[in-house]
């Protein structure tokens, strides 16, 4: 009753309680029975909504190491369960694609249910490894949420066989309160004196043949990034919030011969007469241009010396605590 108690009144204010959640393991790496049940609904969202199968947008998210990590910690936690027997035990084989090969069994074979479970658990950790062909992962987030929250598993256990896992479960965690709360950031709020980014001093404008790239502070929490493509073209944009960026600066890097559709932008590759060109569109604002590949190349050179800067780099790991995952 006091951990559901406890559940129900965190879940009242998700937003400040996710933030007070990161910020105590960053500083005890210790969390209630209650804060773990709030972090593994959160996953559950993070992992399971928005996702596609197989994936039709790019960089596909949660990626194939978190899946991989969240079917881990899954496993953990239901190795401490305190019961021989689980009372999810079909539920976790359902959640793993069991019943679509195996059908189901008796709930009166315990031995066999156990198994099963392990089986599947293994059957899915080497379909995940292998990065050739796509698998769906199955509904790993209700597997965790139940296993935490049902199995009988105290804080502190929780705590020792969750923890190498949390990077992983915090960005699937924040990336289920974005979903879950109109795009909105993990982030506190009050007085954020204490926030390492008051304390960076951005860089000026960066340069490359005719692309320039800038930055300036949003609220002193947001980072936007601007782009200006030269004076021939008159063409410029900007990046207001961390996924946009995330997801453009993959992009940059992702692509070789082979289209990109992205979230944010999508790009398509055209060669002609031995000359390619690349035709980059952003969705938010329709815009389209197209860079040749010499153009191309520069501004993937630019971006990453950005993105390698010191002082953006640590505004972005800022921003991938509060955004989780998104690419």
């Amino acid at each position: 009753m006091d951990r559901a108690a406890s559940r129900n009144e965190l879940l009242r204010t998700p937003t400040a309680s996710l933030d007070r959640i990161r910020k105590r393991w960053a500083a005890e790496h210790a969390l209630s029975a209650a804060e773990w049940d709030v972090v593994a609904e959160y996953v559950l969202i993070g992992s399971e909504e928005e996702r596609q199968e197989p994936p039709l947008r790019w960089p596909e998210v949660p990626s194939h190491g978190s899946y991989l990590d969240l079917l881990d910690a899954f496993h953990a936690v239901y190795e401490q369960r305190s019961q021989p027997v689980s009372p999810h035990g079909w539920t976790y084989f359902g959640h793993l694609h069991g019943l679509e090969n195996n059908g189901q069994f008796s709930d009166s074979d315990t031995d066999r249910q156990q198994q099963a479970v392990l089986d599947r658990i293994a059957e899915q950790r080497a379909g995940l490894e292998d990065d050739t062909t796509w698998q769906s992962p199955g509904n790993l987030g209700r597997c965790l949420l139940l296993a935490i929250r049902d199995e009988g598993v105290d804080g502190a256990t929780l705590n020792r066989v969750l923890g190498p896992f949390w990077p992983t479960l915090w960005g699937l965690a924040a990336r289920g309160h974005w979903i879950q709360h109109d795009r909105q950031p993990v982030r506190g709020v009050g007085s954020r004196d204490s926030d390492v980014r008051h304390q960076i001093r951005l860089p000026g404008a960066m340069t490359a043949g005719a692309f320039t790239i800038s930055f300036a502070s949003v609220d002193r929490a947001e980072l936007a990034v601007s782009i200006d493509f030269g004076p021939q073209r008159r063409f410029g944009l900007t990046l207001r919030q961390y996924p946009e960026f995330v997801e453009f600066h993959a992009m940059l890097n992702g692509v070789k011969d082979q289209p990109w559709n992205g979230r944010h932008v999508s790009t398509a590759v055209m060669t002609e007469a031995g000359a390619t060109t690349f035709s980059v569109t952003f969705h938010a604002s329709a815009m389209r241009i197209d860079l040749p590949e010499p153009e191309w190349h520069a501004l993937r050179r630019l971006v990453q010396q950005a993105w390698e800067r010191p002082e953006i780099s640590r505004w972005l790991a800022e921003l991938q605590l509060e955004y989780g995952e998104q690419g």
